[in-house]
């Protein structure tokens, strides 16, 4: 071929190029791919018309279509008319550990492409990231300065056919987890996370963000929103437009990392922590400080402030230090680390925080207390309140209320976070937004809320918390971070999961503090409390061994040798469970098996020797679950209990009352029939000497019902028991003052009204 034929070939070649359909107009030399530590997940950017564009395949299968990037500054936009300047890669073999989480060590095992493009004299680099189980990106925009950032430009284009769990957006993330089918993505706005489920199950993908509240203010978290084809689009979440702001940002400039959890299997998803490993290194350089732990909380179950649309058996409860004095006396007794006190405690008349946390320290107790972004208040997370507050021996703080998706509540939250630091405080954050991994470079961000938990029961707030909503958790908001649902509810009337439900979720829902969400008054008479009081706030290892979003979860955590297992269900299932799954070591192990009773209101116990050989087999109720541990040296038991008891079916009856059976009761029974003046018990006790003495009055009530007492056959004394149990199969406790004279006493009680059930009393004999 001559050279004049040469150059009119390519000179028609280009004409060609030029006008084929804008699908087929890749730039020449701008498409690069990227590929993972082991090969499987490959995402390739390229500019096409001038116009900046990825795609996303795993093991060659396709997990985001031709998506468009970009990034719109009142100074450039970067839409289209863009040219390729230049890439380059870089990889990385980590490892490094945070306190806590759901694995003792965390790998960062990543190839990054940085990818630069340029419209005029301006430049704009996008970092992309590619792991074996996912990828994230972000933007960087070099220079001196400051700019307005005024739109971004990023896609999702699902494969057709993809469905997936998430929920409208609100700023607290406290929405209800639901599945969303194709078609109706195409008209949807959700939260992130968002769990899509690509290729009929065959890949699962969690679309959310990373490096979102620590750094600097930079960015809003984002929210996504579908068009047809089911094309997501990313945008700034509500609060940044309605708080009247502009996204203004110092240069250089970044946003927060585009962080997609990429798996093909669901124990992968669940232990994923590519959101961390988006994250800066730590800025604490001495952790040790940063201790997990579990913790008594009375808020949920006794003490409420201010709500007149809350029912009348949850009238406001006497918050005081003498009672959170208690609560640091029982958390000591189950081991636990530390006592949360909630809002209320600046309204103290009998003592201070200070008094508290001197008094918890003799019992080894440690003390969070609850505080507010508005720092003007007595309870505001100011530097001046939080500087006081780690003068008076706090180990930590809540902060509660932030409800601010916005560059400026991102900027409170770090702000917070950094400041704590440096006074060594920990602190875990309600009503905020959900984590995105900031916690490896604050490590002292133990927790947040970000998901609608207990509180909702006992608020009566809609809507309560359901079976499927608890059984997406696990591979959605829990996969982020650690998360405070205070689990393990069992007073409230509005119950729909069985107690079996709620003891699996301290081992199931992954947090490093862990608010137990009931009162020690119902702790103390249940017997899936001596689980509580050993399973840890530390894993090092965990495995999803069964589970589908909205339908069931089987996880398996271990903390040094022994392990935890704790299955929740929406149907009715039978469980088998391989122990082989969970590699132990030779020898014979101790099974502890907490599951569902005949019903929903009580709990069973099995204990059976096992070995790496050996299946479990557990039937699970309808919205039931199980709680197990596996261990050669721990045994679970009640914590010590001082008082002398004397049961009520053993006590002189009178009238109507009559032994009823109870499977939650002490010996199996309890008294009833007692209202009106139609029934009384009679407890014949004994005391050595004549005095004031702590009597404790075990009752059952799904009402609030106030006895009277009369000792030694002397008149009438009511008291005021102002809190139900929660049904007539849950045994709460009340504790009151008698004068008792030395020997033998009568305590009889009779009811005005309607009577409270008695399984039995205490006598505290010092």
């Amino acid at each position: 071929m001559s050279f004049k034929r040469v150059v009119s070939f390519i000179m028609v070649m280009a004409i060609m190029l030029t006008s084929v359909p804008s699908a087929f107009a890749i730039d020449a030399g701008t498409q690069y791919s990227t590929s993972s530590p082991d090969g499987t997940l490959t995402a390739t950017m390229y500019l096409e018309g001038g116009e900046l564009f990825y795609t996303v395949t795993k093991n060659g299968d396709t997990i985001v279509e031709k998506s468009r990037m970009g990034l719109e500054t009142e100074a450039v936009d970067f839409y289209s008319g863009m040219s390729f300047v230049s890439t380059s890669t870089s990889s990385w073999n980590n490892t490094y550990s945070i306190p806590g989480g759901k694995k003792s060590v965390n790998q960062d095992n990543a190839v990054q492409r940085e990818y630069v493009v340029s419209k005029g004299a301006a430049q704009l680099k996008i970092y992309m990231r590619v792991y074996d189980d996912g990828f994230g990106f972000r933007y960087y925009i070099p220079g001196m300065g400051e700019t307005i950032i005024e739109e971004e430009y990023t896609e999702y284009n699902f494969p057709d056919g993809t469905g997936g769990w998430g929920f409208d957006p609100v700023n607290t993330y406290e929405g209800t987890w639901e599945y969303y089918s194709s078609t109706s993505l195409n008209s949807s706005t959700v939260s992130m996370p968002f769990l899509a489920s690509i290729d009929n199950n065959s890949y699962w993908a969690l679309f959310t963000e990373a490096n979102v509240y620590n750094a600097d203010g930079t960015y809003c978290p984002s929210i996504l929103t579908g068009s047809s084809g089911q094309n997501m689009r990313l945008s700034c979440a509500e609060d940044q437009s309605n708080f009247g702001a502009t996204m203004q940002a110092a240069l250089p400039f970044q946003t927060p990392y585009r962080a997609v959890v990429v798996t093909d299997n669901l124990n992968d998803l669940v232990n994923s922590t590519l959101v961390q490993n988006l994250n800066p290194e730590s800025k604490i350089a001495d952790t040790s400080w940063i201790k997990p732990g579990i913790a008594a909380w009375s808020w949920w179950s006794e003490d409420y402030y201010g709500d007149p649309n809350v029912p009348e058996g949850y009238r406001e409860v006497p918050y005081s230090y003498e009672r959170q004095k208690d609560y640091v006396d029982f958390a000591a007794s189950m081991g636990w680390e530390y006592v949360t006190v909630d809002a209320g405690w600046v309204k103290w008349t009998d003592g201070t925080i200070a008094d508290l946390v001197d008094y918890a320290e003799t019992k080894d107790v440690g003390i969070f207390i609850w505080a507010s972004p508005y720092v003007h208040t007595p309870y505001g997370a100011s530097r001046m309140n939080l500087r006081k507050w780690a003068s008076w021996g706090i180990k930590g703080v809540k902060v509660d209320m932030t409800a601010n998706d916005s560059q400026v509540g991102m900027s409170f939250l770090e702000s917070t976070a950094d400041y704590c630091a440096e006074l060594e405080l920990m602190v875990y954050f309600h009503n905020a937004t959900k984590p995105g991994g900031e916690e490896r470079t604050w490590p002292n961000i133990i927790g947040s809320e970000a998901v609608l938990g207990s509180e909702r029961y006992k608020l009566y707030w809609p809507p309560a918390p359901t079976a499927v909503h608890n059984t997406t958790l696990p591979f959605t908001r829990n996969v982020l971070g650690s998360m405070d649902y205070t689990p393990v509810a069992l007073s409230n009337t509005n119950k729909n999961t069985t107690q079996g439900h709620q003891l699996a979720m301290s081992i199931v829902y992954e947090t490093k503090i862990q608010n137990y969400a009931d009162s020690i008054d119902i702790y103390a008479n249940w017997i899936g409390t001596e689980l509580l009081r050993v399973v840890p706030a530390s894993w090092d290892e965990t495995k999803l061994l069964d589970g589908f979003p909205g339908s069931h979860a089987v996880m398996a955590r271990r903390s040094g040798s022994d392990w935890y297992i704790g299955a929740m269900t929406v149907d009715a299932r039978t469980l088998s469970i391989p122990l082989s799954s969970l590699n132990l070591d030779p020898g014979s192990y101790t099974a502890y098996v907490y599951k569902d009773g005949a019903t929903g209101e009580s709990i069973s116990k099995d204990v059976s020797t096992v070995t790496s050989a050996s299946t479990l087999t557990i039937p699970l109720l309808a919205t039931g679950g199980a709680a197990v541990l596996i261990s050669k040296t721990t045994v679970p038991s009640m914590p010590d209990d001082p008082y002398t008891y004397y049961e009520a079916e053993s006590a002189t009856l009178a009238g109507s009352a009559n032994v009823v059976s109870c499977v939650n009761c002490s010996n199996g029974s309890k008294v009833g029939n007692m209202g009106s003046h139609s029934g009384s018990v009679e407890f014949n006790v004994t005391v050595p000497t004549a005095g004031a003495y702590k009597v404790k009055v075990n009752y059952l009530a799904a009402d609030e019902r106030w006895p009277n007492y009369s000792l030694n056959g002397g008149p009438d004394t009511q008291l005021k028991i102002r809190l139900d149990s929660g049904s007539w199969n849950v045994v709460r406790s009340y504790v009151t003052t008698m004068n008792l004279n030395a020997g033998s006493n009568t305590i009889k009680f009779t009811y005005p009204n309607w009577g409270a059930e008695i399984d039995n009393i205490g006598i505290l004999i010092p």
